[in-house]
């Protein structure tokens, strides 16, 4: 079974949305964009106890209530001879699948909520098919559905509480009824030891003393034959009663308390699992987890999307989250980006690392995640490109990222990955790259125009073929070889002239937000403040800033003024950094 589409109509801050699905969700936003109302659509569908109230008026997109709520669910069954899951939702929904070939393949769950005036309250009706426009309407028992037979929502909110949780599920945990003869044998010497203690402890002359004095005071209030007695409650509400967790260290005697936000937060998670598992039998489990970063440590979140993506425990989820930590993992997911613009909108994009990317697939989600929160990202090459644009920034328009920009290192990965998935999700892309030529293989006078290439790929446009740039010589004996000056006069000399004869396509990528150096960005920073770099760095500051890239960069980036920065963002060279914030001055 594969999560393919969710479609919500009319439903709270939803007007008409489309969202494709994986199995792995993750759901991303502002505050208040939302999130937690699209999780509440699924919940509304699949979870009875929350459908069993109806929808109320402030459900209805914009309090419409003339217009029905429709929330509808796609699943795609075509892995139904290998997997359990959609076997056992064949089973269930038996003639409700016509048809043959590709059109069993999907399958659709849908509530509608129909408002009742006299009733003030919308009335869920629960349909399915793999028909859309012929779908069955299914005969409820109560708050009871065929459906319910199905699926359980297992709903995990920002303040899980571990106290609570062990409180209120110890009985299911501990369930007596599973004690074997060896167990019941064990609990009746404990319930003769519960009875040793008591006789133990009312026998200690502090405790006789108290005991006196309580029920003393007790008749000065109310006469009665009575007297107050102390006892471990171990023998009154038996041994499980008082059970609760503790934290056992391997090679470690001790016992310490579960304590700290983030470890009981991961240890609730735990019995909710357990739990689970242990009481749904084959119905299929769909997690809704809501911001579980609070409270939890940075390198928590990293074992937590370490979990969420690769354990088998989480087969089904959706997850709603700031953090970019719980991304580090992902790998085949549906990035859904809920934003506000005129009405709310939703963006979805299934996300998959390519095997290209498999052996770095921590490092492009890190970057990745975190560009997802912004509104719009600016590519860069490298770290000194990073380094650079960062102090500029920080001396012209500090709070970029509060306003929605984020820089971006593409550190070596092309562009391609992630300007793809930040169009898809509507975060805008502005990319910064040098105008490389680099030889072929095998082929030293040859050379691929990888900088404009690699900027006409990103707009889907024909690339430019190869150039010839020789440098050979004919030394003194007759032989070629080559001439390491003139090469790079050459080069330098080329990259100049396949900007100019490329022009057209130059000003194209510039209204696409994509911005090619003439040369690179040493020699565009130096136009711009050729004499400050030489007061800095020394005579040839392109040569020393490219010779090691970092930390000469980091050299030349102390040094810089604000009048320094102000004069690199406003010089068109620097476009594309302009691009990430508002007006500068």
């Amino acid at each position: 079974m594969k999560l393919k589409s969710l479609k919500i109509e009319n439903f709270r801050n939803f007007d008409n949305v489309d969202v494709n699905l994986s199995n792995q969700n993750v759901i991303f936003g502002m505050n208040d964009v939302g999130k937690t109302n699209l999780m509440y659509a699924l919940r509304f569908l699949l979870d009875r106890d929350v459908r069993k109230n109806g929808f109320k008026d402030t459900d209805y997109f914009k309090n419409d209530t003339n217009k029905i709520i429709k929330i509808t669910l796609g699943i795609d069954l075509s892995d139904r001879d290998t997997s359990d899951d959609s076997k056992h939702i064949i089973a269930k929904v038996g003639g409700a699948r016509s048809g043959t070939g590709s059109e069993l393949d999907m399958f659709f769950f849908q509530v509608e909520g129909v408002y009742d005036e006299s009733e003030y309250v919308g009335i869920p009706k629960i349909y399915w098919g793999n028909r859309l426009d012929e779908l069955e309407e299914l005969v409820q028992s109560g708050i009871f559905s065929p459906l319910d037979n199905l699926f359980k929502i297992v709903y995990l909110d920002p303040t899980i509480d571990l106290e609570n949780t062990f409180s209120k599920n110890r009985k299911r945990l501990f369930d007596q009824k599973k004690l074997d003869s060896s167990d019941i044998a064990i609990s009746n010497e404990i319930k003769g030891l519960g009875r040793t203690l008591n006789e133990k402890i009312s026998s200690m002359g502090v405790i006789q003393t108290f005991q006196t004095n309580i029920t003393e005071e007790y008749k000065k209030l109310k006469e009665e034959d009575i007297s107050i007695e102390m006892k471990s409650e171990i023998s009154i509400n038996g041994y499980f009663g008082n059970l609760i967790p503790y934290i056992k260290r391997d090679n470690d005697d001790n016992i310490y308390p579960t304590s700290g936000d983030g470890r009981k937060k991961i240890l609730a998670y735990s019995l909710f699992n357990h739990l689970i598992q242990e009481q749904e039998g084959n119905k299929i489990i769909i997690y809704l987890i809501e911001e579980p970063e609070n409270s939890l440590h940075r390198s928590m979140q990293i074992a937590l999307s370490k979990q969420l993506f690769e354990s088998k425990v989480y087969t089904y989820f959706f997850l709603s989250t700031h953090s970019s930590e719980l991304l580090y993992e992902m790998d085949n997911a549906s990035l859904i980006r809920i934003h506000s613009k005129s009405r709310t909108n939703c963006e979805s994009y299934i996300y998959h690392v390519e095997d290209t990317y498999k052996d770095v697939k921590k490092e492009l989600n890190k970057s990745l995640a975190t560009a997802l929160f912004a509104e719009k990202v600016l590519l860069v090459e490298g770290p000194s490109e990073k380094v650079l644009f960062e102090k500029i920034l920080e001396e012209v328009y500090p709070s970029y990222e509060l306003n929605g920009g984020y820089l971006l290192e593409v550190d070596g990965i092309n562009f391609e990955p992630y300007v793809k998935v930040l169009k898809a999700l509507d975060i805008a892309p502005i990319v910064k790259t040098d105008n490389d030529l680099k030889a072929k293989r095998g082929q030293p006078k040859n050379f691929d125009l990888i900088g404009i290439n690699r900027c006409l790929r990103l707009i889907d446009a024909p690339t430019k073929n190869a150039v010839e740039i020789d440098y050979f010589v004919t030394n003194d004996a007759g032989k070629e070889e080559k001439d390491l000056k003139l090469k790079e006069q050459l080069i330098y000399d080329k990259k100049i002239e396949l900007f100019q004869e490329n022009n057209e396509e130059i000003v194209q990528l510039k209204e696409r937000n994509i911005f090619l150096s003439q040369i690179d960005l040493e020699h565009d920073l130096y136009e711009v403040i050729g004499e400050r770099m030489e007061e800095i760095l020394g005579d040839s500051p392109i040569q020393y800033l490219q010779s090691h890239k970092l930390l000469n960069m980091i050299e030349l980036t102390k040094e810089l003024k604000k009048e320094d920065c102000q004069l690199i963002i406003n010089h068109n060279l620097f476009e594309a950094l302009r691009k990430l914030v508002p007006d500068v001055n």
